[in-house]
């Protein structure tokens, strides 16, 4: 009688721990996938910031309101700015910000004489819902969709085409740059090398917990949500097959949102066509702030030796 109580005691013990270990692991679970949608909210999602400057300010540029198709069955908007010669700059500004963020390297490169575009990534907020931000992953093929519509503008020569893009636009740039060839000049500012190490350097950072478990829930949450694969974004395999069009990396050396650690792990991959700038005292794409007038000098430099020689 003893032993049979004993026995049920014990069986009870074992399933009483069973069912706590998974409530905990169930409440845990939860936690994690909690914290992966609100992430994923924020990357697909993220808050359009205002832009320091609007066109308004810029009273020499003369700026023709445009749209495009993308690929991607959506319809972009932007601006075109005609220049005086036949080559062309596409500009793509970073995450969460808008084409308004462009408008100091438009003004330079249009002074330059170079037609310029910009226009408006894709963004819920701006297209609809679920035409959400992706990392690069599908903003690299509406790039594409860019370089098409330039391609038939009057007046631009189609062999003459480069892109300039600051953080997420930098990585879009470099995404891009390796899916169409007609892209003849890649600039870049603080842009990632892949989409998982700008995640969990996110959570770090921003959020205040660790990569792990919460950056992989991210990751695949924002994937389901958005229809795309963030394999798909990694520019460090993408600056490789960049083979025949020179490509020029700005990194601030003092960047914490994205760290230079990231530019030197695409300049490790890529080619003897790629260069790479460092700037001291920048942080996250400011080196125009920090150098404007060497920084106007040395992208009008770049795109003149790669388009207009």
């Amino acid at each position: 009688m003893y032993r049979t109580s004993r026995h049920a005691s014990k069986t009870r013990l074992v399933r009483t721990t069973g069912l706590a270990f998974i409530s905990v692991l169930l409440l845990l679970l939860v936690i994690v996938g909690a914290v992966g949608w609100v992430a994923s909210e924020r990357a697909l999602r993220p808050d359009i910031g205002g832009s320091a400057s609007t066109l308004n300010d810029y009273p020499e540029l003369q700026a023709e309101s445009i749209s495009f198709e993308s690929q991607t069955g959506i319809e972009l908007d932007g601006r075109f700015f005609a220049g005086t010669g036949d080559a062309a700059v596409i500009l793509l500004h970073g995450f969460s910000e808008g084409e308004d963020q462009m408008l100091p390297h438009a003004l330079f490169l249009n002074d330059a004489g170079f037609h310029v575009l910009t226009y408006n990534a894709r963004h819920p907020d701006q297209y609809g819902d679920r035409v959400y931000s992706t990392l690069g992953a599908q903003e690299r093929l509406d790039l594409v969709s860019a370089v098409d519509f330039l391609a038939s503008r009057p007046g631009v020569n189609p062999e003459r085409i480069g892109v300039y893009g600051s953080s997420l636009g930098g990585a879009t740039a470099i995404l891009g740059g390796a899916l169409d060839a007609r892209l003849r000049a890649i600039a870049a500012e603080g842009a990632f090398s892949d989409g998982d190490s700008v995640i969990d350097s996110s959570f770090e950072r921003y959020i205040g917990l660790p990569a792990f478990p919460f950056g992989p829930a991210a990751r695949q949450i924002a994937e389901w949500r958005a229809g795309a694969q963030l394999d798909d974004a990694r520019p460090v395999d993408a600056i490789a097959l960049i083979d025949d069009s020179p490509v020029l990396l700005i990194h601030g050396l003092d960047d914490e949102s994205v760290p230079p650690s990231h530019s030197e792990r695409n300049l490790a991959a890529a080619g003897e066509n790629v260069d790479v700038w460092w700037v001291p005292g920048a942080g996250h794409v400011d080196a125009y702030q920090i150098a404007p007038d060497e920084y106007a000098e040395r992208l009008v430099t770049f795109f003149d030796n790669a388009l207009r020689q």
